[in-house]
């Protein structure tokens, strides 16, 4: 479930974001895992309680996976702005627990969890 993003940066041009959250559940070599959030508008501290489900995936084959998380902004014309990203190593969560926790998202190139 994704909740809460909180303290994201205006868009260059000093507007709040159009934040939205895509999940891809890695490895996903035929780009099937693809989840969305829908957007908030105009917020840096948006608020989405969305449940992003992965069903029909065996419990082993989870504890190998990494959930590649992304905030991005949606923008006109299909052109949409990274504002963050993160890695969430599924081996490190316990099946069937719920597990509440703020991750800190990096950019593209920096250290983002891996």
């Amino acid at each position: 479930m994704v909740m809460h993003i909180r303290g994201l940066q205006p868009l260059q041009d000093g507007t709040d974001p159009d934040p939205y959250v895509k999940l891809y559940l890695l490895p996903d070599p035929q780009k099937t895992s693809k989840r969305k959030t829908k957007a908030a508008r105009r917020t840096c501290n948006p608020t989405y309680n969305e449940m992003l489900v992965y069903d029909k995936i065996p419990r082993g084959d989870l504890q190998q996976r990494t959930i590649h998380l992304r905030v991005l902004s949606e923008g006109a014309f299909w052109e949409n702005t990274l504002l963050g990203e993160t890695i969430i190593q599924l081996k490190d969560l316990t099946p069937g627990h719920r597990w509440v926790g703020w991750n800190q998202l990096g950019t593209r190139g920096s250290d983002i969890n891996r």
